[in-house]
């Protein structure tokens, strides 16, 4: 068996994982180096996919031309797991498999980017099996994460089975949907993994991550002391988290008007009503930049009407949080009102400048900010250690991270019995690593 660790291994995001059996090649996620699409002057939908290589968006895929690849692999919908599709999953004949909100954001994906893909797209469910060949099986396990429809990939293969799993956690008391099947864990653990590929992003923080639930309470509190205080409110959270929007729109419990402002809130949040996700239709919803600007017009003269939820809790340049701190609207924030941060900041060097700077421009103009009502789609220490429990991988391959999160995964397998370069391996982008 080999596992060629092709992209995320260098750094959090573009990940794109394969793995080779028996002349046999298993593609998993195909994502965008975000730090780089944010970063990039250009239109990334609109460059070729030697363009885009060229910018360090993309993983470079080269290794596997020349391979028998079967089948792409997709383990949730974020663009650091799908945004690569476009570009690369068309030099590959086989299908891409993934669960049906994936899809939807896969096939939104391909609508708005130039590339033709052609590929097949097959919708599987959590807990049921394809097969992929008659060597390989795929079975999605359900899976915790940030986004609805995440899985872990569990590939049987003829010399053992792989489990990938990147992004994964544990919630024992989730608001949309159920916690990671611990039962299929540990039977998949006793049917015998070869190889265990977990991702890393929270590995080097301890205890476990806690529950959606918790974060749920705090929002019913904290919009509550906020409408009593009086001012504009302001929720900023990941676009594709359902289970807080959610959360969200039951703590305002009707009190003020919604509106979702930015785009990619206006698609994610459209993939998931289609499910009967997440209800709409007593939402204002705008993306493009007229809308907006009409919306947040509006917004200006019922300061205290509204419950506004907008994108770019990360300061991005020209976000809409971004756009309304450096007053590109019509509406502008007052001494008194209210940001609330439903996220935790990308632990990047950008994320972190860009945050800065959003920070600083809403407090002088002595907005009141509420930092950090999240919790992690990420396993912390403690998490990672009840997969290691349950799974009793043979071999793992840290991914998802850069080299101080691999080398954190890396001290943990330590603790559990595992010797570096013997049964846990370190990647790097382009690396083969055989399995004997």
């Amino acid at each position: 068996m080999k596992v060629h660790t092709v992209g995320g291994y260098e750094q959090i995001g573009m990940n794109m994982t394969a793995v080779e059996v028996e002349g046999e090649t298993v593609i998993f996620d195909m994502g965008y180096n975000m730090e780089e699409v944010i970063g990039s002057d250009e239109q990334i939908d609109e460059l070729t996919t030697n363009q885009t290589l060229k910018t360090g968006a993309i993983p470079r895929d080269k290794e596997l031309m020349d391979k028998d690849v079967r089948a792409i692999v997709i383990g949730h919908g974020h663009l650091d797991h799908v945004g690569a599709i476009p570009k690369l999953a068309g030099a590959y004949d086989c299908p891409i498999i993934c669960t049906p909100f994936t899809k939807k954001i896969v096939e939104n994906g391909l609508e708005g980017d130039r590339k033709n893909i052609n590929n097949d797209i097959i919708e599987l469910e959590n807990g049921e099996t394809y097969t992929i060949s008659d060597k390989l099986e795929l079975e999605f396990i359900r899976n915790n994460h940030s986004i609805p429809d995440s899985t872990l990939s569990y590939l049987k293969t003829p010399e053992g089975g792989v489990i990938y799993g990147n992004d994964m956690k544990f919630d024992r008391k989730p608001v949309v949907g159920e916690n990671t099947d611990i039962e299929r864990l540990k039977e998949a653990g006793n049917e015998g993994i070869k190889v265990m590929i977990p991702g890393t992003t929270s590995v080097d923080e301890p205890g476990r991550v806690r529950p959606e639930e918790a974060v749920k309470v705090e929002l019913n509190q904290l919009l509550q002391n906020c409408y009593n205080a009086g001012g504009a409110v302001f929720v900023t959270t990941f676009s594709s988290q359902i289970q807080r929007l959610n959360s969200i729109l039951e703590a305002n419990d009707g009190r003020r008007k919604v509106a979702f402002v930015g785009r990619s809130l206006k698609e994610y949040t459209k993939s998931a009503e289609e499910l009967d996700l997440i209800d709409l239709s007593e939402i204002e919803v705008a993306s493009y930049y007229d809308e907006c600007e009409q919306l947040m017009d509006r917004i200006a003269g019922e300061r205290e009407e509204w419950l506004v939820i907008a994108t770019g809790n990360q300061g991005e340049p020209g976000s809409q949080m971004d756009k309304l701190a450096s007053q590109q609207y019509p509406f502008r924030f007052k001494k008194g009102d209210h940001v609330i941060f439903s996220s935790r900041t990308i632990p990047t060097p950008p994320s972190r400048a860009n945050r800065y700077q959003l920070e600083k421009k809403l407090k002088d103009e002595g907005v009141r900010l509420y930092k950090n009502v999240h919790t992690s789609g990420h396993a912390k220490k403690e998490d990672h250690r009840d997969f290691i429990t349950f799974l009793q991988p043979e071999n793992i391959v840290p991914s998802h991270g850069h080299i101080q999160k691999l080398g954190s995964y890396v001290q943990l397998a330590r603790e559990e019995g595992y010797s570096l370069e013997e049964d846990v391996f370190i990647g790097e982008n382009g690396r083969t690593i055989r399995i004997e």
